[in-house]
C-alpha cells in the first residue's frame, strides 16, 4: 500500500496520454456555468473506465521499466505483456493511449532489444513501428540511427546496399536535428555520416552539412575541445583557413595540453604567411617539452617535438634567418635519427613496425632535403653538396637530391659535376614528375653559352609542366638572349618578371636584353629598380654605373 499514493500521482500526471473523452465532456458543460464548491463524496473518487485502463497500462509500463534494471528475460517478458495490452486496446484515436504514448512504448522495447538483448532485427521492427505511429518521435529516430550504425559496423545491411544504408543514416540524422536542434547525439551522427559521404563522393554540400552539425555541437557543448577540433579539420579540408585557425585556437584555449594542435596551428599560420604567429605556436610546444609538461621518452611526444622543430625551421626560412632555420631542422634530423636507432636496437620485425621504419626513413630523407635546400637558398653550396650526398648515400636514385646537388655544383662553378648529376636526374624522370632538372641543365648551358639549342629544348620541356614559372621563363629568356633572339628574349623575361616580380637576377637579364636591343632608358629604369631591391649587389651597381657613364 505504500506505493499507492505515488501510483495515483503518476496516473494523473500521465493522463495527457489518454483521449479523455469524459473529461472533455465535463469541461464543456462546466464552461457554461459557474460551479459551486461541492464536497467530494466517495462515489466521485472512482476512476472512470478509460482512466482505470490507462492506470493499468502505466502501472505495467512502470513495472517493465523497473524490470530493465534486473534480468533481461524478465524485462523482455514485461514489455511483451505491455505491448500485448496496447495492441488489445487498439492504436486508433478511440484507444485509451495517444499515438505518442503507444509510440513511446514501442520505442522503449526497441531500446531494450538493441542495448541489452542484442536483438537488432527485433529492435528495428519495433522502432519502425514506433515511427509509423508517431513520425515526430525523436527518441525512436535516435534508436533507429543507432541500429543503422550497428548494421554498418557489422556489415549487416540486409537487402540494402552500402550506399542505401548510408543515405538512410544521413536522412534519419537530418530528421532528428530538424525535430530537435539541440540533439547533440543526432548532430554527431549526422556530422560523421555527412563528412564521410562528402569525402567519398567529393560532395561539398555534404561537407557543408557536416560543418553545420559540428558548429551546432560547439554551440551545444562549447567546452568540448573535440568538436572544435573536428570542425577545424573540416574547415581546413575546404581551405577555409581563417575559420580553421579560429577553431584550432579554441581547442588550445580549452585544452592547452593538446600540443599536436599547437603544431597544426603553426602549420596553418605558415600557410597564411603569419610567420610570427607560427613561431609562437611551435615554440609553445618546445617550451612545454623543456618544462616537462610532455615527457621526452613518450613516442608521441617525440613526433610532436620533431614536427615543432621542422615547423620552426620553415618559419625562420621565410624570415631569412639562416642560422636558426639550420639549427632547428638539424635538431629535427637528430631526433629522427635517434628514433631510427632506437627502432633498430629494439629488434622488432612486425609488419606495423616495418611500415613505421619505412615512414621514418622517408621523414629523415625529407628533413635532410630541407636542410640542403636551406643551404642552397642561403648560397652555402659546399654545405648543400654535403647534405645532398648523405641523401644519395642511402638512395642514389632520388631525383630531387640529384637535381639539387647538380645545382649546388653549378653554384661552385664545377660544370662537369653539375652536368653529370643533372643528366642523371633527367634520365630518371619525365617532365610531368620533376621539371627542375630540365631547367637547371638548360640554364647551365645558357650560362656557359654552349649547346644553346639543346638548352632551349630542355627549358621548353620544363615549361610544359609549369608554364607560369618565372624561373623557367627567365632561363628561356637568357637562352634566347645568348642566341641573339632579342625580341623572344625580352618577351620571356618580361613574363618572368610578371610571375616573379622584384627578383634582381631576372631584372638584370631583362636590363641586358633591353640594352642589347637599344632600349637604354628601359634598361636604366630596370637596373635602378633592381638596385633599390638589393642595394648591396655589386654586379647590379657596376652595370648601372656603366650605363649611366655611357649616356
Amino acid at each position: 500500500m505504500k506505493y499507492l499514493g505515488i501510483l495515483t500521482i503518476f496516473v494523473f500526471v500521465m493522463a495527457g496520454f489518454v483521449s479523455g473523452r469524459d473529461l472533455r465532456a465535463q469541461t464543456d458543460v462546466l464552461a457554461d456555468e459557474t460551479p459551486e464548491l461541492v464536497p467530494v463524496t466517495d462515489a466521485n473518487t472512482a476512476l472512470n473506465t478509460d482512466m482505470a485502463r490507462a492506470a493499468d497500462i502505466y502501472a505495467k509500463l512502470m513495472w517493465a521499466a523497473y524490470c530493465r534494471t534486473g534480468g533481461r528475460n524478465i524485462s523482455k517478458a514485461a514489455y511483451d505483456a505491455l505491448i500485448e495490452e496496447v495492441e488489445m486496446d487498439g492504436e486508433s484515436e478511440n484507444g485509451v493511449l495517444s499515438a505518442q504514448g503507444v509510440s513511446f512504448i514501442y520505442t522503449e522495447r526497441a531500446a531494450l532489444r538493441l542495448e541489452r538483448l542484442q536483438d537488432i532485427n527485433g529492435a528495428e521492427e519495433d522502432v519502425r513501428r514506433a515511427i509509423q505511429i508517431d513520425p515526430e518521435n525523436v527518441d525512436a529516430k535516435w534508436v533507429l540511427a543507432q541500429i543503422l550504425e550497428k548494421r554498418l559496423e557489422q556489415n549487416g545491411r540486409g537487402n540494402r546496399s552500402m550506399r542505401e544504408l548510408l543515405e538512410e543514416m544521413l536522412s534519419v540524422g537530418k530528421e532528428i536535428v530538424e525535430l530537435d536542434p539541440d540533439h547533440s547525439d543526432g548532430h554527431r551522427h549526422l556530422g560523421n555520416i555527412a563528412r564521410y559521404l562528402g569525402k567519398v563522393e567529393n560532395d561539398p554540400s555534404k561537407i557543408e552539412l557536416a560543418i553545420t552539425s559540428f558548429k551546432a555541437l560547439t554551440r551545444i557543448m562549447p567546452f568540448r575541445a573535440q568538436f572544435h577540433w573536428e570542425l577545424a579539420e573540416l574547415y581546413e579540408s575546404q581551405n577555409r583557413l581563417g575559420e580553421a585557425l579560429q577553431s584550432y585556437e579554441r581547442v588550445v584555449t580549452i585544452s592547452p595540453e593538446q600540443k599536436s594542435v599547437w603544431n597544426r596551428l603553426g602549420q596553418l599560420y605558415l600557410q597564411t604567411g603569419d610567420y610570427s604567429a607560427a613561431l609562437r605556436s611551435f615554440l609553445t610546444v618546445l617550451e612545454s617539452i623543456e618544462s616537462g609538461a610532455i615527457p621526452r621518452p613518450s613516442p608521441n611526444s617525440s613526433w610532436t617535438e620533431i614536427d615543432a622543430h621542422s615547423g620552426i625551421s620553415l618559419a625562420y626560412q621565410a624570415q631569412d634567418n639562416f642560422e636558426k632555420a639550420e639549427h632547428h631542422i638539424t635538431s629535427a634530423i637528430a631526433l629522427l635519427e635517434e628514433r631510427a636507432l632506437s627502432m633498430r636496437s629494439g629488434n622488432r620485425t612486425s609488419r606495423a613496425k616495418s611500415t613505421e621504419r619505412i615512414d621514418l626513413a622517408v621523414r629523415i630523407k625529407d628533413a635532410r632535403y630541407t636542410l640542403a635546400q636551406i643551404y642552397l637558398r642561403f648560397n652555402d653550396a659546399q654545405k648543400a653538396v654535403g647534405a645532398f650526398e648523405k641523401i644519395l648515400a642511402v638512395d642514389d636514385k632520388y631525383v630531387p637530391a640529384l637535381t639539387g646537388i647538380g645545382i649546388a655544383y653549378q653554384m661552385l662553378d664545377d660544370v662537369t659535376q653539375a652536368e653529370n648529376y643533372l643528366r642523371k636526374a633527367i634520365g630518371l624522370t619525365s617532365q610531368e614528375e620533376l621539371p627542375d632538372a630540365y631547367n637547371a641543365l638548360g640554364y647551365l648551358y645558357a650560362e656557359q653559352g654552349t649547346k644553346l639549342d639543346e638548352a632551349a629544348a630542355l627549358v621548353r620541356r620544363a615549361l610544359k609542366s609549369a608554364p607560369t614559372s618565372g624561373a623557367y621563363l627567365d632561363s628561356l629568356g637568357l637562352i634566347y638572349f645568348k642566341q641573339g633572339k632579342l625580341d623572344a628574349a625580352i618577351e620571356n623575361l618580361e613574363q618572368a618578371n610578371h610571375y616573379l616580380p622584384d627578383t634582381p637576377e631576372i631584372l638584370l637579364h631583362l636590363a641586358d636584353a633591353y640594352l642589347e636591343k637599344g632600349l637604354k632608358e628601359k634598361a636604366l629604369q630596370t637596373l635602378e629598380h633592381a638596385v633599390r631591391i638589393e642595394p648591396d649587389n655589386v654586379e647590379l651597381r657596376q652595370k648601372l654605373d656603366t650605363i649611366k657613364s655611357s649616356k
